[in-house]
């Protein structure tokens, strides 16, 4: 993003509305309705996932949102659709991280894993007899999740004057800081150049993708979720003797797989859909 906007060069932003108390109108809600919905059950189902969080979610919310609008070429200039889709299933995502962690005790994200931790401190363990034995802490944590959505929704109509007022920060200021944070957080991890070297050339990589219409974000998720899934697939495949149709015979990863084959051909499977309903008419 530094890149490109390096490329595009130095723009005025101009904000021509005025901006305080600013609240989506009964008609914008029912116009993204479906995304609010779809979303939401997108961010819970990630929730759950172990070691996942709202990062991925507000990426497969914002890409599943752009793949059913009927505007998707609009995604990326403010639509409502691509600001609604994003944070409803990166707050959706909080919630869902709770389940496994108040369940299972396994940590969803990291601030569930802070949770977590806090739990054992004072000698709880999370599981089915922490319903049981102590329901009041169990409740404890529902009401105030309920109460921290509150309080985000009042500081957010309060500072929605102030935060606004980011996009007046000049580009030649905001990417200098950006790349240097990249830079600093890159070598921070390890303390090691290369990753400062991969960071510059994923980049790189991200930014001609852009510029041949490819969308980063996939190569994000798939970087992201990569190491997960290869740590969980020699996991299973040695609890099943290296048998790697286990996963076609159980139900569930079964199940999954064909949600999977579902979600990739459901675009050819909806343009079929549509032709043919043309056709007919």
């Amino acid at each position: 993003e530094v890149f490109r906007q390096a490329e595009i060069g130095i723009r005025k932003i101009v904000v021509d509305k005025k901006i305080s108390w600013l609240l989506p109108t009964w008609g914008d809600i029912k116009a993204v309705k479906k995304t609010l919905v779809r979303s939401s059950l997108i961010g819970t189902f990630i929730g759950i996932l172990p070691a996942e969080g709202g990062t991925v979610a507000s990426f497969i919310g914002y890409n599943e949102a752009k793949r059913f609008s009927k505007h998707p070429e609009k995604f990326g200039t403010g639509i409502l659709e691509g600001v609604a889709a994003p944070e409803t299933a990166n707050n959706a995502a909080t919630g869902g991280a709770m389940i496994p962690t108040m369940a299972l005790g396994i940590p969803g994200s990291g601030t569930t894993a802070v949770i977590l931790g806090a739990l054992l401190v004072q000698g709880l363990r999370p599981g089915p007899l922490l319903f049981l034995q102590h329901t009041e802490v169990v409740y404890s944590v529902f009401a105030g999740m309920f109460a921290a959505n509150l309080i985000f929704l009042i500081l957010g109509l309060v500072g929605a004057k102030l935060f606004s007022q980011i996009v007046r920060i000049p580009n030649y200021v905001l990417n200098p800081v950006i790349l240097i944070l990249c830079i600093v957080g890159s070598y921070a991890l390890h303390n090691n150049m290369a990753d400062v070297w991969i960071m510059l050339i994923s980049g790189m990589i991200g930014y001609k993708m852009r510029e041949h219409g490819f969308a980063a974000a996939p190569i994000v998720l798939g970087l992201v979720l990569g190491e997960l899934i290869e740590i969980s697939l020699r996991r299973s495949l040695i609890v099943f003797g290296n048998n790697p149709f286990v996963f076609f015979t159980r139900p569930w990863s079964a199940a999954f797989i064909v949600l999977t084959v579902l979600g990739l051909c459901s675009p050819a499977i909806r343009s079929y859909i549509e032709n043919r309903g043309q056709n007919k008419k």
